[in-house]
Formats: C-alpha cells, sequence, structure tokens
C-alpha cells in the first residue's frame, strides 16, 4: 500500500494544478480528488487553492453582486466559485433556448441580460477569440454540422446587449445629476453598444496615463503640485507632446467623417488620427490622472479643454489638442475667437465655464449622424451607430422625435433589453414619451412572437420551387443572393403594388422569397427572376459566410457537392459544384421541409426539384 502524503505536502501538489478560464480540466481535477478520500477531500477544500482558479476565469462581475458574494461566503474562494458557476448554468441554460427556439427567445434574452456583469466571462467562454462568421464551416456532404457558429452568434449579441444595458443606465443617471458619472467614464462607454467591456476602454486608458507618467519622469517633468518646479501650461503641452509619441493626432480633412473616430475602442487602437473631440477624451483621461482639473469644453466649432488653475489669483486656461496655438487664454483669446464665430456680448458668459458631459455625448450623438449622411461605413457598424445616437437623444433629453428613429433601427433583442430593462424606465419624467416607446417596444416583441410561432408547408396546390440555404443568381438584376424565407402566396401587398410582377410569366400568383445580398441587404424576389446557381466556387462561398453579419443565426455552415459531367466539348469533364447553407434551429422550425429538399438538390446534377403532390421529391428537367 502506498503511504499518504501529508497535507502539506499534498497542498503544495494540488497549487501546481494550472488554472484554465476556458477549460474546465483543472477545477474537475480539484472536484475529483475531493471525492478520493477524506485527505483529498481535506485539502482541496482549501478555499485560498481556489483563489487562482477564481481570478483566473471570472475577470467581470457586477460590482455590487460580487460585494455581496464576498459577505455571504466571508471571502471563501471555493463557495465563490461554486456561485458563479451556479449563474454560468443558468446563463448557459438561457442561451440554449436561445438558440433552440424561437418561441420565447427573447424572455430568455431579458433574464440572462438581467445577470448583466456576472453573465459576461462565460459568454465569453462560448465565443471565444474566433469571430462569428469564422464558425460556419463549408464541408462536403455527409460531415454534420455542429450548432457552434450560431451559438457564438447569439452569444456575441447577447454581450453587446448587456453592454447597452450598461451604458444606458450609466447615461440616464446623468439626466437627474449631471455630475453623477465623469465625462471620461460616460465617454468611455460609448463603446459598451459595440460589444465592448468598460474594462476594456479602462484598461486602454490606464494604460496610456501610465505610460505618460513614465514619459513625463524620464524627461524629468514635475507633475506634482507639490514640486517647486511644477508648471501646469508646461505639463499640459507635455501631454500633448506624449499623445504625439503613441500616434495620436488630428486627423487628416478627408477621413474627418470616418466614423470610427467617434468610437473609442477604434480611436484609441486603430484610428488614432481622430477629431478633436476624440482626442479631448484621451487628454482629459491623462489629465486627471496627474491631478489636473481638466474638463471638456464645448466652442460652436470646435471642443477644447478647460483647465481649472488651483491658484484663485490666476485665470484658468485652455488646450487645444494638436491646435496650434496649444495653450489659450481666457481673458484675450477666447473672445475673439467666439466673437468670430459670431457671439458676442451677454452670449459669450454661456460659454465661459466647462462643457456638462451630457452636452459632450449629445455632440458625439449629432456627429454620428452627420458621418452617416456623409460617408459609407459597414452595415453593422451603421446599424449600432444610428442606434446608438437616437439612444442618446432620447436618454439624455427625453424628445419625441427620437422615438420612430431608434425604433426604425431596433430589433426585438433591443426591445427585449435595454430599451424595455433600462431606456424605458428612465423616461418617468417625460411620460408621454415613455408610453409611445413602450409601446413601439411592445407592438415590435407581438409581432415577433406571432412570426415565431408561423410553420411553412408546401402543399398539394403550390409549387414553391426553391428552398431556404440556396444560393441563386437574379435572372434580371444579375446579383447573387441566399434564400432565408420564402411566401405562397405573396405577402406584401405594396411589394406588388411597387414591383412589375404582374409582368412575370406567373404573375402576381407565384411565390415570393426573403433573401440575402452580397452587400448584407434583404429583398423580395418573385420565382419567376431566380435562377439556381448550379455552381459556388470556395472564394464566393467564404466572402458569403465572412461577409453577411447575421447569417450565423439563420445557418449552421455550408454543404457542398462536386459532381463531374461531360461538356458538349469533345466530351472533355467539367466540374460542378452545388452548396447549400444548412439551416439553424429557428429555420430548421419554421421551414421544416427545407433541409430535405435542399439534400435532395445538391445530388440532382442539372435539374430542379419540384414538390408534388404526396410531399415527394420527383426529379424535372429543365
Amino acid at each position: 500500500m502506498v503511504p499518504s502524503l501529508p497535507l502539506d505536502v499534498l497542498v503544495h501538489i494540488l497549487y501546481q494544478i494550472p488554472p484554465s478560464r476556458d477549460l474546465d480540466s483543472s477545477v474537475r481535477t480539484l472536484v475529483q480528488c475531493s471525492l478520493t478520500n477524506t485527505l483529498f477531500r481535506e485539502a482541496a477544500a482549501i478555499p485560498a487553492l481556489w483563489q487562482q482558479h477564481y481570478q483566473v476565469r471570472y475577470l467581470h462581475a457586477n460590482e455590487a453582486s460580487e460585494g455581496q458574494r464576498k459577505a455571504e461566503t466571508n471571502g471563501n474562494w471555493k463557495l465563490m466559485y461554486a456561485a458563479r458557476r451556479m449563474i454560468d448554468m443558468e446563463v448557459l441554460k438561457h442561451l440554449d433556448s436561445i438558440v433552440m427556439k424561437r418561441v420565447g427567445r427573447y424572455d430568455h434574452a431579458s433574464a440572462l441580460t438581467k445577470f448583466l456583469f456576472d453573465a459576461w466571462d462565460v459568454l465569453e467562454i462560448e465565443i471565444g477569440t474566433v469571430d462569428p462568421s469564422e464558425h460556419l464551416e463549408i464541408h462536403e456532404v455527409g460531415v454534420a454540422h455542429s450548432l457552434s457558429a450560431t451559438r457564438v452568434y447569439w452569444a456575441s449579441e447577447l454581450l453587446t446587449s448587456i453592454g447597452r444595458t450598461h451604458a444606458v443606465g450609466l447615461w440616464s443617471s446623468l439626466r437627474s445629476d449631471n455630475n453623477s458619472v465623469s465625462f471620461v467614464q460616460a465617454f468611455s462607454s460609448i463603446s459598451c453598444f459595440f460589444g465592448k467591456h468598460p474594462d476594456e476602454i479602462h484598461s486602454l486608458l490606464s494604460s496610456l496615463n501610465y505610460r505618460c507618467k513614465d514619459h513625463l519622469s524620464r524627461l524629468n517633468i514635475p507633475f506634482s503640485q507639490a514640486d517647486p518646479k511644477y508648471d501646469l501650461k508646461e505639463l499640459c503641452m507635455h501631454i500633448c507632446d506624449f499623445m504625439t509619441t503613441e500616434g495620436y493626432r488630428t486627423v487628416d480633412p478627408p477621413n474627418f467623417r470616418d466614423l470610427h473616430n467617434l468610437l473609442p475602442h477604434f480611436y484609441l487602437t486603430s484610428h488614432k488620427r481622430s477629431i478633436p473631440l476624440s482626442l479631448v477624451h484621451i487628454f482629459v483621461s491623462i489629465a486627471q490622472s496627474l491631478g489636473i482639473a481638466a474638463f471638456p469644453f464645448r466652442l460652436p466649432l470646435h471642443v477644447l479643454v478647460h483647465i481649472t488653475v488651483p491658484d484663485p489669483e490666476v485665470d484658468d486656461f485652455f488646450v487645444d489638442v494638436f491646435g496650434v496655438p496649444t495653450i489659450i487664454n481666457l481673458r484675450d483669446d477666447i473672445p475673439a475667437i467666439l466673437e468670430r464665430q459670431g457671439i458676442h456680448g451677454n452670449s459669450l458668459m454661456h460659454y465661459l465655464s466647462p462643457s456638462n458631459t451630457t452636452t459632450m455625448l449629445l455632440r458625439n450623438g449629432r456627429f454620428i449622424l452627420s458621418s452617416l449622411n456623409l460617408q459609407r461605413t459597414s452595415p453593422s457598424l451603421e446599424l449600432s451607430s444610428t442606434l446608438l445616437a437616437f439612444t442618446l437623444f432620447l436618454v439624455l433629453t427625453g424628445t419625441s422625435q427620437s422615438v420612430p428613429h431608434l425604433m426604425s433601427q431596433a430589433d426585438p433583442l433591443d426591445c427585449a433589453t435595454f430599451i424595455t430593462e433600462v431606456l424605458i424606465p428612465s423616461l418617468s419624467n417625460v411620460r408621454e414619451v415613455q408610453n409611445d416607446l413602450r409601446q413601439a417596444s411592445q407592438q415590435s416583441l407581438e409581432e415577433e412572437a406571432i412570426t415565431a410561432q408561423e410553420v411553412k408547408l408546401r402543399t398539394p396546390n403550390t409549387t414553391v420551387r426553391y428552398f431556404v440555404g440556396m444560393l441563386f443568381e437574379h435572372r434580371s438584376l444579375c446579383y447573387t443572393a441566399l434564400i432565408t424565407g420564402w411566401d405562397h402566396p405573396v405577402m406584401s401587398k405594396s411589394w406588388i403594388r411597387e414591383t412589375e410582377i404582374s409582368d412575370l410569366p406567373r404573375g402576381r400568383d407565384q411565390p415570393c422569397y426573403h433573401v440575402l445580398r452580397m452587400d448584407n441587404s434583404s429583398q423580395y424576389v418573385a420565382e419567376d427572376n431566380i435562377n439556381p446557381l448550379l455552381s459556388a466556387s470556395d472564394e464566393l462561398l467564404l466572402q458569403m459566410c465572412q461577409g453577411i453579419r447575421i447569417l450565423p443565426k439563420l445557418f449552421t455552415g455550408v454543404l457542398t457537392k462536386t459532381t463531374t459531367r461531360s461538356s458538349n466539348v469533345r466530351d472533355a469533364p467539367v466540374q460542378y459544384r452545388r452548396a447549400r447553407f444548412v439551416l439553424s434551429p429557428e429555420l430548421a422550425t419554421a421551414y421544416p421541409e427545407d433541409d430535405t429538399m435542399g439534400d435532395a438538390w445538391l445530388g440532382g446534377g442539372e435539374s430542379v426539384y419540384t414538390w408534388l403532390a404526396g410531399k415527394e421529391l420527383v426529379l424535372a428537367a429543365k
């Protein structure tokens, strides 16, 4: 019999088990040890042993919830780990339901997002480091597809919903107290609307702050007010110099309206040539970390930084980040600048104090809409940015005009999460606007609930030739697209009026298809205009998988089948590669026959299939 190890030796061994954020193997090892015998159970139960595993897996939490967990467990890391894993299990149950069923989906989404940042880590682990579009794999017939693409899509969408819920909750507090949230924090939260955790932007800014202090130290520039050589104006100029060494500077005029200039996760990283408002955000963060009372200062056509001087006998001054001159005086320069912009007399006083956070956020929202009107961007960035702008207007001003604009961009997930949970409650002092938004949101969710229960089946009286997941070329417009749904009879009466469907061979009495184009736009196409794509290249399939943002929600992958046929020229063999997209659970439920029809079509050579009475696929030669 092997003698038992002393407890301290066993504990030392268990400490060597490496923690892992996304793998359960380490924790499972500890759990298995606790089931071995009394000695192992005692060793595996030592709370300190679990600290590294907790801190590696759980990087984010709701501050209040984390404090409560620590209090309830007396800081026992094992019990805290167990509590978080219970939350993980609840979150994953909701995620499973969201992926598998459209009916009730948004009830689960609402319940999941209520966990807020306690749900962030497990969703982030589900996503991993791969973009959702890269999960759409292309396989030859016979290979089963997993649900990873669809699962990652929804996990990513839910992270964004959590971020938006947090941001709107933060901004809503500004309506009652404009000083409740700092300018830097409120502005950084803009990126939450794009699925970024606030810690990500905070980390980028904190790293800049640290590097600036190091830069100043190496130059022997004093940044402590207690230092007799402390010079506030010189220090501000050195901050601007440091930002230059980091790559930050004013954007070139042709790129002034680039939307990336307005979003912190871009202008802090890949788009460092940016507009003054964004550069002011960075400058204020650095300056405040050095103990400088720095705040944004709004001019009609420009944004400066207002520096409050500690000595009441000395005038405050302003910094024009990357402007010439950099230092601007209060008494002489500012009145002259304002007068050049047509502001005179008593109106001057309105501009001689720091601008509040609300003003800066609204300015950013107006810039976003202006940029969207003047410069094209990706569909997903455009959608999120438009939603952000009108959310800012609503939460900060409560204007009724913003409601229809917001709802034109909001989807059911938005309605079930941040709009219902925080935006509507924040409008309690503007009841009419609150009721308008509530009614619009409820209507959206009710319409979604009805649509979620629809099941489309072919009947002996319908001849829906094509199927969801089929690629085709438009017969007259020649674009390539993917079928995502069909109607028979045609559902859209307005579409009938606006198009010339009556001029087609089968007129208006034919099926019509919902389709997605390569540019992410949706179209409604009559069956007479569909020409099935008999051969699809890898390049085309990859372009669609990675270029159409919503595709992983609707499909789990691509199946292909390559066949060789003789051509008309000396019987030289020619390869054809048919492809079909595999339906997600959502589409498979709504169109239960289309996966089977797609499989049959893959093996159909140069023929198409017609669904006849008796639900049998009959090969119909062209």
